[in-house]
Protein backbone atom coordinates (compact mmCIF):
# COMPACT_ATOMS: atom_id res chain seq x y z
CA UNK A 1 0.00 0.00 0.00
CA UNK A 2 1.37 3.41 -0.96
CA UNK A 3 1.04 6.33 1.43
CA UNK A 4 0.41 9.37 -0.77
CA UNK A 5 0.17 13.02 0.14
CA UNK A 6 -2.81 14.33 -1.78
CA UNK A 7 -3.28 18.07 -1.40
CA UNK A 8 -4.18 19.39 -4.85
CA UNK A 9 -7.30 17.53 -5.99
CA UNK A 10 -8.92 17.88 -9.40
CA UNK A 11 -12.57 16.88 -9.75
CA UNK A 12 -14.21 15.86 -13.03
CA UNK A 13 -17.88 14.86 -13.16
CA UNK A 14 -20.30 13.46 -15.73
CA UNK A 15 -22.78 16.34 -15.77
CA UNK A 16 -25.05 14.51 -18.22
CA UNK A 17 -26.26 12.42 -15.27
CA UNK A 18 -28.74 14.35 -13.13
CA UNK A 19 -27.81 12.35 -10.04
CA UNK A 20 -24.16 13.42 -10.32
CA UNK A 21 -24.77 17.16 -9.99
CA UNK A 22 -25.75 17.27 -6.29
CA UNK A 23 -22.97 14.78 -5.52
CA UNK A 24 -20.47 17.07 -7.25
CA UNK A 25 -21.60 20.05 -5.22
CA UNK A 26 -21.41 18.25 -1.88
CA UNK A 27 -18.11 16.58 -2.73
CA UNK A 28 -16.34 19.81 -3.73
CA UNK A 29 -17.74 21.58 -0.67
CA UNK A 30 -16.47 18.83 1.63
CA UNK A 31 -13.03 18.81 0.01
CA UNK A 32 -12.72 22.58 0.51
CA UNK A 33 -13.81 22.31 4.15
CA UNK A 34 -11.13 19.66 4.73
CA UNK A 35 -8.45 22.04 3.50
CA UNK A 36 -7.75 20.58 0.05
CA UNK A 37 -6.83 22.76 -2.92
CA UNK A 38 -9.63 21.90 -5.35
CA UNK A 39 -9.61 22.34 -9.12
CA UNK A 40 -12.54 21.85 -11.50
CA UNK A 41 -13.25 22.27 -15.19
CA UNK A 42 -14.94 25.54 -16.28
CA UNK A 43 -18.12 23.70 -17.31
CA UNK A 44 -18.70 22.69 -13.68
CA UNK A 45 -18.70 26.20 -12.26
CA UNK A 46 -22.47 26.83 -12.75
CA UNK A 47 -23.20 23.81 -10.52
CA UNK A 48 -20.98 25.11 -7.72
CA UNK A 49 -22.57 28.48 -7.04
CA UNK A 50 -22.18 29.84 -3.48
CA UNK A 51 -19.19 27.55 -2.88
CA UNK A 52 -15.88 29.35 -2.40
CA UNK A 53 -12.34 28.06 -2.26
CA UNK A 54 -11.96 26.13 -5.52
CA UNK A 55 -10.06 27.04 -8.69
CA UNK A 56 -11.02 26.75 -12.34
CA UNK A 57 -8.75 24.70 -14.59
CA UNK A 58 -6.87 21.40 -14.22
CA UNK A 59 -3.09 21.26 -14.66
CA UNK A 60 -0.23 18.79 -14.34
CA UNK A 61 0.42 20.11 -10.83
CA UNK A 62 -2.59 18.29 -9.36
CA UNK A 63 -1.82 15.32 -7.12
CA UNK A 64 -4.89 13.32 -8.10
CA UNK A 65 -8.01 13.50 -10.26
CA UNK A 66 -11.32 12.31 -8.83
CA UNK A 67 -13.77 11.08 -11.47
CA UNK A 68 -17.45 11.23 -10.46
CA UNK A 69 -19.74 9.00 -12.53
CA UNK A 70 -19.18 5.50 -13.82
CA UNK A 71 -16.71 3.52 -15.91
CA UNK A 72 -17.49 5.66 -18.95
CA UNK A 73 -16.56 8.79 -17.01
CA UNK A 74 -13.22 7.39 -15.90
CA UNK A 75 -12.44 6.28 -19.46
CA UNK A 76 -13.14 9.83 -20.64
CA UNK A 77 -10.99 11.33 -17.88
CA UNK A 78 -8.15 8.89 -18.54
CA UNK A 79 -8.15 9.79 -22.23
CA UNK A 80 -8.58 13.55 -21.70
CA UNK A 81 -5.66 13.76 -19.27
CA UNK A 82 -3.55 10.90 -20.65
CA UNK A 83 -0.51 13.12 -21.13
CA UNK A 84 -0.61 14.26 -17.49
CA UNK A 85 -0.36 10.72 -16.04
CA UNK A 86 -1.94 11.99 -12.80
CA UNK A 87 -3.38 9.22 -10.58
CA UNK A 88 -7.15 8.88 -11.04
CA UNK A 89 -9.67 7.84 -8.38
CA UNK A 90 -12.97 6.71 -9.87
CA UNK A 91 -15.99 7.18 -7.60
CA UNK A 92 -19.19 5.51 -8.65
CA UNK A 93 -22.44 7.45 -8.93
CA UNK A 94 -25.06 5.09 -10.33
CA UNK A 95 -24.55 1.59 -11.67
CA UNK A 96 -21.79 -0.83 -10.78
CA UNK A 97 -18.49 -0.65 -12.61
CA UNK A 98 -15.12 -2.36 -12.82
CA UNK A 99 -13.02 0.83 -12.68
CA UNK A 100 -14.83 2.80 -10.00
CA UNK A 101 -15.47 2.31 -6.31
CA UNK A 102 -18.51 3.16 -4.22
CA UNK A 103 -18.58 6.53 -2.49
CA UNK A 104 -18.99 6.37 1.26
CA UNK A 105 -18.97 8.61 4.30
CA UNK A 106 -15.27 7.90 4.77
CA UNK A 107 -14.27 8.71 1.19
CA UNK A 108 -12.96 12.20 1.98
CA UNK A 109 -11.02 10.90 4.97
CA UNK A 110 -9.44 8.14 2.90
CA UNK A 111 -8.34 10.72 0.35
CA UNK A 112 -6.95 12.82 3.18
CA UNK A 113 -4.92 9.96 4.62
CA UNK A 114 -3.88 8.98 1.12
CA UNK A 115 -3.76 5.24 1.64
CA UNK A 116 -4.18 3.91 -1.86
CA UNK A 117 -2.28 1.68 -4.23
CA UNK A 118 -1.35 3.15 -7.59
CA UNK A 119 -1.91 0.64 -10.38
CA UNK A 120 -0.30 1.35 -13.72
CA UNK A 121 -2.65 0.29 -16.50
CA UNK A 122 -1.37 -0.17 -20.03
CA UNK A 123 -2.88 1.98 -22.80
CA UNK A 124 -2.93 1.33 -26.54
CA UNK A 125 -2.41 3.76 -29.38
CA UNK A 126 -4.38 3.36 -32.61
CA UNK A 127 -2.90 5.16 -35.59
CA UNK A 128 -4.96 5.62 -38.74
CA UNK A 129 -2.61 5.60 -41.71
CA UNK A 130 -2.65 5.98 -45.46
CA UNK A 131 0.43 4.17 -46.72
CA UNK A 132 3.19 5.46 -44.41
CA UNK A 133 1.51 8.76 -43.57
CA UNK A 134 -0.28 9.23 -40.24
CA UNK A 135 -3.81 10.57 -40.70
CA UNK A 136 -5.03 10.49 -37.08
CA UNK A 137 -4.13 8.90 -33.74
CA UNK A 138 -6.24 7.78 -30.78
CA UNK A 139 -5.32 6.59 -27.28
CA UNK A 140 -7.45 4.05 -25.41
CA UNK A 141 -7.52 2.54 -21.94
CA UNK A 142 -10.11 -0.13 -22.78
CA UNK A 143 -10.31 -0.88 -26.48
CA UNK A 144 -10.22 0.07 -30.11
CA UNK A 145 -13.00 -1.42 -32.24
CA UNK A 146 -12.92 -1.55 -36.04
CA UNK A 147 -16.38 -2.38 -37.34
CA UNK A 148 -18.92 -1.87 -40.06
CA UNK A 149 -21.66 0.70 -39.62
CA UNK A 150 -25.29 0.57 -40.68
CA UNK A 151 -27.47 -2.45 -41.51
CA UNK A 152 -25.05 -4.60 -43.50
CA UNK A 153 -22.12 -4.75 -41.08
CA UNK A 154 -20.09 -7.75 -42.21
CA UNK A 155 -16.58 -6.86 -43.34
CA UNK A 156 -13.45 -8.73 -44.37
CA UNK A 157 -10.53 -7.83 -42.14
CA UNK A 158 -6.93 -8.78 -42.82
CA UNK A 159 -4.56 -8.62 -39.85
CA UNK A 160 -0.79 -8.73 -39.53
CA UNK A 161 1.58 -8.70 -36.55
CA UNK A 162 4.80 -6.76 -37.10
CA UNK A 163 4.20 -7.01 -40.87
CA UNK A 164 3.68 -10.80 -40.73
CA UNK A 165 0.25 -12.02 -41.87
CA UNK A 166 -1.87 -13.24 -38.92
CA UNK A 167 -5.25 -14.15 -40.40
CA UNK A 168 -8.29 -12.89 -42.26
CA UNK A 169 -11.63 -12.43 -40.52
CA UNK A 170 -15.10 -12.29 -42.02
CA UNK A 171 -16.98 -10.69 -39.16
CA UNK A 172 -18.84 -7.62 -37.97
CA UNK A 173 -15.49 -6.25 -36.86
CA UNK A 174 -12.59 -6.78 -34.50
CA UNK A 175 -11.97 -5.60 -30.94
CA UNK A 176 -8.41 -4.77 -29.91
CA UNK A 177 -8.24 -4.35 -26.16
CA UNK A 178 -5.91 -3.88 -23.23
CA UNK A 179 -6.02 -6.19 -20.18
CA UNK A 180 -8.14 -3.49 -18.50
CA UNK A 181 -10.57 -3.68 -21.43
CA UNK A 182 -10.79 -7.47 -21.23
CA UNK A 183 -13.72 -7.05 -18.80
CA UNK A 184 -15.60 -4.76 -21.20
CA UNK A 185 -16.76 -5.20 -24.82
CA UNK A 186 -14.23 -7.96 -25.51
CA UNK A 187 -15.70 -10.07 -22.71
CA UNK A 188 -19.21 -9.84 -24.17
CA UNK A 189 -17.77 -10.97 -27.52
CA UNK A 190 -16.24 -14.09 -26.00
CA UNK A 191 -12.76 -12.80 -25.19
CA UNK A 192 -10.77 -14.05 -22.17
CA UNK A 193 -10.43 -12.23 -18.87
CA UNK A 194 -6.97 -10.90 -18.08
CA UNK A 195 -5.41 -9.49 -14.92
CA UNK A 196 -5.59 -5.70 -15.46
CA UNK A 197 -1.96 -4.98 -14.58
CA UNK A 198 -0.63 -7.32 -17.28
CA UNK A 199 0.84 -5.92 -20.49
CA UNK A 200 -0.63 -7.57 -23.57
CA UNK A 201 -2.85 -6.81 -26.57
CA UNK A 202 -6.02 -8.86 -26.96
CA UNK A 203 -7.58 -9.35 -30.41
CA UNK A 204 -11.22 -10.51 -30.32
CA UNK A 205 -13.29 -10.97 -33.53
CA UNK A 206 -16.76 -9.47 -33.35
CA UNK A 207 -19.46 -11.95 -34.43
CA UNK A 208 -17.16 -13.96 -36.74
CA UNK A 209 -18.80 -15.96 -39.52
CA UNK A 210 -16.52 -18.96 -38.88
CA UNK A 211 -16.95 -20.91 -35.66
CA UNK A 212 -13.27 -21.88 -35.49
CA UNK A 213 -12.14 -18.27 -35.11
CA UNK A 214 -10.93 -17.52 -31.58
CA UNK A 215 -9.43 -14.52 -29.77
CA UNK A 216 -5.66 -14.21 -29.64
CA UNK A 217 -3.35 -12.53 -27.13
CA UNK A 218 -0.30 -10.67 -28.46
CA UNK A 219 2.79 -9.57 -26.62
CA UNK A 220 2.68 -5.88 -25.72
CA UNK A 221 5.86 -5.27 -27.74
CA UNK A 222 4.11 -6.32 -30.95
CA UNK A 223 1.98 -4.13 -33.16
CA UNK A 224 -1.18 -5.16 -34.96
CA UNK A 225 -2.01 -3.94 -38.46
CA UNK A 226 -5.63 -3.99 -39.60
CA UNK A 227 -6.71 -3.74 -43.23
CA UNK A 228 -10.38 -3.78 -44.26
CA UNK A 229 -11.81 -4.95 -47.56
CA UNK A 230 -15.13 -6.20 -48.85
CA UNK A 231 -17.15 -3.79 -46.73
CA UNK A 232 -20.73 -2.93 -47.72
CA UNK A 233 -20.88 0.04 -45.34
CA UNK A 234 -18.65 2.67 -43.81
CA UNK A 235 -15.88 1.40 -41.53
CA UNK A 236 -15.89 2.97 -38.09
CA UNK A 237 -13.00 3.09 -35.62
CA UNK A 238 -14.40 3.49 -32.09
CA UNK A 239 -12.19 4.38 -29.11
CA UNK A 240 -13.30 3.26 -25.64
CA UNK A 241 -16.88 3.28 -26.95
CA UNK A 242 -16.88 7.09 -26.86
CA UNK A 243 -15.16 8.65 -29.84
CA UNK A 244 -13.78 7.66 -33.17
CA UNK A 245 -13.49 8.19 -36.88
CA UNK A 246 -14.27 6.63 -40.25
CA UNK A 247 -11.69 4.71 -42.27
CA UNK A 248 -11.40 5.92 -45.83
CA UNK A 249 -10.40 3.85 -48.85
CA UNK A 250 -6.69 3.06 -48.83
CA UNK A 251 -6.30 3.55 -45.08
CA UNK A 252 -5.38 1.03 -42.41
CA UNK A 253 -5.00 0.95 -38.63
CA UNK A 254 -1.89 0.20 -36.60
CA UNK A 255 -2.46 -0.62 -32.92
CA UNK A 256 0.44 -0.77 -30.47
CA UNK A 257 1.23 -0.25 -26.81
CA UNK A 258 1.19 3.44 -25.90
CA UNK A 259 4.13 5.06 -24.19
CA UNK A 260 1.62 6.55 -21.75
CA UNK A 261 -0.01 4.68 -18.87
CA UNK A 262 -3.11 5.34 -16.81
CA UNK A 263 -2.49 5.41 -13.07
CA UNK A 264 -5.54 4.23 -11.15
CA UNK A 265 -5.92 4.69 -7.41
CA UNK A 266 -7.36 1.57 -5.80
CA UNK A 267 -8.35 1.25 -2.12
CA UNK A 268 -6.87 -0.82 0.65
CA UNK A 269 -7.79 -4.46 0.26
CA UNK A 270 -8.34 -4.18 -3.50
CA UNK A 271 -8.80 -7.68 -4.90
CA UNK A 272 -9.42 -7.96 -8.65
CA UNK A 273 -10.54 -11.59 -8.45
CA UNK A 274 -13.03 -10.82 -5.70
CA UNK A 275 -14.30 -7.97 -7.88
CA UNK A 276 -14.80 -10.43 -10.72
CA UNK A 277 -16.83 -12.74 -8.49
CA UNK A 278 -19.05 -9.84 -7.43
CA UNK A 279 -19.63 -8.45 -10.90
CA UNK A 280 -19.90 -11.67 -12.89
Amino acid sequence: MTQSNFQRIAVVANLKKDEVRPVLRDFVSDLVKEGFEVFVEPRMQPYLESIDGFSIGISRDCDAIVSLGGDGTILHVARQFADFEIPILGLKVGRLGFLTETMGRDTIQRIKTGRFSIQKRMRILATLKKKDKTVESFSALNDVVVHGAGFSRMVTIRTAVDHTFLREYRADGVIVSTPTGSTAYSLSAGGPLMAPTMEAILVTPLCPHTMSVRPIVLDSTEQLEIYVSGARSKITVTIDGQEGSYMQEGQHIVVAKSDKVTKLLVPEGYDFFNLLREKL
